[in-house]
């Protein structure tokens, strides 16, 4: 008992430190280009990181992250940059860590437009509306809280392991974001695209390019990115997501994103932000992830050639060196690639193989 009341003791410290020390860091990554990239730790839940073009005369802002209050947090730190207007917020897709902070933006500025793609502003009402309340049900987030408790209180991991520290950190992490979710989120009004593209649309304020494509499905069927032509820097959303990609079973399709981050490659781009992680300059990460999913497309593909079902392809699956290359031998990047990649990856691969 006493170790328990010890172990709580810590998780609640952990929790403590997190919600004291900033979780963004607000990077220069040229003239008038900042991302704020999130500190939180790569878990089983994460926050975005968001990007603020600061033009001539006003302000773009690509994802407004999972709430409100975190929103307003990396408001407060643009405008110590800047007192411009903002009159943009561009939604790469429509996972909430990178919609849900869009009220803050239309209370602070009421003539701002959101910019999205028309899959994001079709899903957001409609699907959206259904899996937002499924995350607030009993199963969702409360749910997950009940488990991260759980685990920190019991220090042992779902490897029947003790937690490492990099478990426990990340985990506490974890609970303060599903915490924080379901303290705001229940409240928010979801603000939908007030201009919607299909394929390309592009904004030009005062000398800057800023050019909104969609490349192809991938992460979601609504992905777009942002690309500054003149600085050579592409805002990819969650397109690209390091250290491990995040793969939704119902939502992702492997095949496609292979394709979308060739394409995204072709751009040349000399700076990548992706949707969660740091400010790549190079593209070998991107082009890391392109081979996952076309290894997984293969490999599946073969899969459903010989008759396989779904249990026995993902037991067939041969990802050993590549979880290597994305997780190390991190215990924690493991767990978020065998969740991830392993299952959903594998199974919406499947499905998209097998569909008529």
């Amino acid at each position: 008992m006493r170790l328990l009341l010890i172990l709580s003791l810590l998780a609640l410290s952990f929790v403590g430190a997190l919600a004291q020390a900033p979780q963004f860091e607000m990077v220069k990554v040229t003239e008038g280009i900042y991302a704020a990239i999130r500190k939180e730790p790569p878990g089983l839940t994460v926050n975005a990181n968001s990007v603020f073009i600061i033009n001539q005369d006003d302000i773009v802002v690509i994802d407004t992250t999972l709430t409100p209050a975190t929103a307003k947090e990396e408001l407060a730190a643009l405008r110590k940059l800047t007192d411009k207007p903002v009159t943009f917020v561009i939604n790469t897709h429509w996972h909430d860590d990178h919609i849900m902070g869009n009220q803050v933006y239309r209370d602070a500025f009421p003539k701002v437009e959101f910019i999205a793609h028309a899959q994001t502003r079709a899903y957001l009402p409609t699907t959206g509306l259904t899996n937002r309340q499924q995350a607030m049900s009993p199963d969702g987030y409360p749910g997950f809280i009940k488990f991260l408790r759980g685990t920190l209180e019991k220090n042992v991991g779902p490897n029947g392991k003790a937690l490492t520290e990099e478990e426990r950190t990340t985990l506490a992490s974890d609970l303060k974001i599903a915490e924080s979710y379901m303290a705001e989120n229940p409240k928010v009004e979801i603000v939908l695209p007030t201009i919607a593209l299909e394929d390309r649309l592009t904004l030009y304020r005062g000398d800057r390019e800023i050019d909104i494509r969609y490349l192809g499905r991938g992460h979601t069927s609504g992905d777009i990115v942002v690309y500054l032509p003149k600085e050579g820097i592409v805002a990819a959303g969650d397109l690209v997501i390091w250290p491990v990609p995040y793969v939704g079973g119902p939502q992702s399709h492997p095949a496609d994103w292979k394709r979308s981050l060739d394409t995204l490659l072709e751009l040349q781009a000399s700076i990548i932000i992706p949707g969660h992680g740091p400010v790549l300059r190079d593209d070998s990460y991107v082009k890391l992830m392109s081979k996952l999913f076309a290894t997984i497309t293969e490999q599946v593909g073969e899969a459903v050639r010989r008759g396989e079902t779904l249990e026995q392809t993902r037991k067939g699956m041969q990802l050993s060196d590549l979880r290597t290359a994305f997780a190390g031998e991190s215990e924690m990047r493991k767990l978020i690639f065998g969740s991830y990649v392993i299952g959903p990856a594998v199974e919406a691969a499947y499905r998209d193989a097998t569909a008529k």
